[in-house]
């Protein structure tokens, strides 16, 4: 294959999404972090075909076959390989040349080679100078490191560079297609164009150095100077630190920040998943790349204004690859570079184990903008709120935002529902569930009677109790009386295979105050058919761990809501909703498992 082809195969790689080629052709279906369906090369009933997102494979464990995206497509659309290249490049638009110029694939073999040799001559600038070594120590960054990430240093001579590149047998006119050499004003001569800089190596997944950056030792400007768009480098396309990544087998999450020094010093502090966007705002392009090589995405940019305005073009290019962003929010002054060095990587595991949902980011966002003590700023708040909100696919989702922005600004949640779904659904749905409440009033509440069903199991058999107890501690009971009367029996079961009703009602009646309540409980007989208990059993313990869950939330959004009106202690309100949203994904889960049994 000529070198332009090999151009367009890794731009092909790049590009393409094998979940998303291959549900072209096969119906796959979410399973943990894989996706899985019927294997399209043999008949079978039950799936045994499985695509994996973060390795862009594909297996199958009925017939065996298995490869990347262009071994699927020349076997699904018999294509040799460089037709189904031709194939996937005509699909993602990536031109394709039938007769490649040879004098461009030298061009672009002699780009890789001068950077390579730029990035040793920068590297032994830096093991020669005690300036920058002296100043990447105090930013926390070791000699090991800095030959991690090949890391250099451009002296403030004019021409060092040229010189040596000179001498290596390279011309000014390739430095200068490079990007490493400029011409002088004048027409006189040459000049290096990173001078007095500490160098940064931008190598793609092929560990080819592509393009360099800088950074000034001192307080000239511009601060950082990027390598131009060449012939092998194009910003839109690369993302800094992903050369190291890439090697990873655990590719749980891929955190996206802004500049290099964010990078190395989240590595050199023990995180060793960050990556940054090379000084532009996130491309599609990169946003597949974050797609591809992080199960779970995450954004920690800097809080000031353009940073937050970054954050949220990073989320909507995101959402457009149907990528669901978390935001890393640190506190105001401090970037990721910053955070690390001074609460380390235990103090940024924190921050990351309460990542806000890119929802509750534009939220928290929102709020800083309208004064909700005010009517006026309030209704504003509420509108653009319920604009996010209307935008989210899942109508579960939906309502646990509503119900959350309902207890945040004490505005209704069948208002905020109108103004999310449309007057006439929320009336008509309004209007059915006041015509049953008459009806649901008249019956205990449902974790009450789910409680004391499971007592009544427990009271019937040991084989029961034994169940019910590896599934459920006494804590989850909320009703204090059947909480008692539930450790009672936990404790006359751990004397005797069988319970004595009486004695236990006996002992239980001695209670003055709640005597006649325990009586109730004890007297309360599980309606269900025999044949289901275990089915019955676990909807009783999903519904008492359903309502744990409710009554944990309401307490958090009532401090939430205290904090809010007093404006005080920032840092708490953030770390609530974190755990909000862990507690909303306990709840999904129980409902999900609800719905699926």
């Amino acid at each position: 294959m000529s070198y332009a082809n090999e151009d367009v195969l890794e731009k092909v790689k790049d590009q393409m999404d094998i979940v998303q080629l291959v549900g072209e052709y096969v119906h796959l279906k979410k399973s943990g972090s894989n996706h899985i369906g019927l294997c399209p090369f043999h008949n079978e009933k039950t799936p045994s075909f499985t695509v994996s997102e973060s390795k862009q494979i594909f297996h199958c464990f009925g017939c065996g076959e298995g490869g990347d995206g262009i071994s699927f497509v020349m076997k699904k659309e018999n294509l040799d390989f460089v037709d189904a290249l031709k194939f996937l490049a005509d699909k993602y638009g990536i031109p394709w040349d039938e007769n490649p110029d040879r004098d461009d694939s030298r061009e672009k073999s002699n780009l890789y080679n001068i950077n390579k040799e730029a990035a040793r001559y920068f590297y032994n600038n830096l093991l020669n100078n005690k300036k920058p070594r002296e100043y990447l120590a105090k930013r926390g960054i070791t000699g090991e490191i800095a030959r991690k990430f090949g890391l250099g240093y451009a002296t403030d001579k004019w021409d060092g560079l040229i010189k040596h590149l000179l001498e290596k047998g390279f011309t000014e006119d390739e430095m200068v297609k490079a990007g490493l050499a400029g011409i002088r004003k004048d027409g006189s001569g040459y000049f290096d164009k990173f001078r007095n800089r500490v160098i940064f190596p931008i190598i793609d997944t092929r560990s080819r150095v592509i393009g360099f950056g800088g950074r000034v030792l001192d307080h000239n400007l511009p601060k950082y100077l990027n390598s131009p768009d060449t012939m092998v480098f194009n910003k839109g396309y690369h993302l800094y630190g992903l050369n190291l990544l890439a090697g990873n087998t655990d590719r749980r999450r891929i955190l996206l920040v802004e500049g290099y020094m964010d990078v190395i010093s989240l590595y050199a502090g023990g995180v060793n998943y960050a990556v940054a966007s090379l000084g532009t705002a996130l491309t599609s392009n990169q946003g597949k790349l974050l797609k591809r090589y992080g199960d779970e995405v995450l954004i920690c940019y800097d809080r000031d204004r353009a940073g937050i305005k970054a954050t949220l073009r990073a989320i909507d290019v995101l959402r457009e690859l149907e990528v669901d962003p978390k935001v890393v929010v640190l506190p105001e002054g401090m970037d990721p570079d910053d955070f690390i060095r001074e609460n380390g990587q235990s103090g940024f595991q924190k921050k990351v184990n309460t990542a806000l949902t890119y929802v509750d980011f534009k939220v928290y966002i929102l709020k800083d903008q309208y004064d909700i003590e005010e009517s006026k700023g309030k209704i504003d708040f509420t509108k653009e709120v319920a604009r996010i909100i209307r935008d989210m696919k899942s109508p579960v989702e939906q309502d646990v935002y509503i119900e959350k922005i309902a207890s945040q600004t004490g505005v209704s949640r069948e208002a905020i529902e109108h103004e999310v779904r449309g007057g006439q659904k929320t009336q008509k749905r309004f209007k059915e569930r006041i015509r049953f409440e008459p009806t649901i009033t008249k019956l205990p509440p449902a974790h009450l009677k789910a409680e004391m069903d499971l007592i009544g199991f427990i009271l019937m058999d040991r084989e029961y109790f034994e169940r019910i107890s590896s599934r459920i501690q006494y804590e989850d009971f909320q009703d204090m009386d059947c909480r008692f009367c539930y450790r009672i029996i936990s404790d006359s079961y751990e004397k005797s295979d069988t319970i004595d009703k009486e004695a236990l009602r006996e002992e239980l009646s001695q209670d003055q105050e709640s005597g006649e309540k325990f009586n109730g409980i004890l007297n309360h007989q599980p309606r269900f058919q025999a044949s289901n208990w275990e089915r019955v059993i676990e909807d009783l313990i999903r519904t008492i761990r359903h309502n744990k869950l409710i009554s944990e939330k309401s307490l958090i959004l009532e401090e939430m809501g205290k904090l809010e009106k007093s404006g005080e202690d920032q840092e708490r309100f953030l770390e609530l909703l974190g755990n909000i949203d862990e507690l909303n994904r306990k709840i999904n889960s129980l409902v999900s498992r609800e719905e699926i049994n």
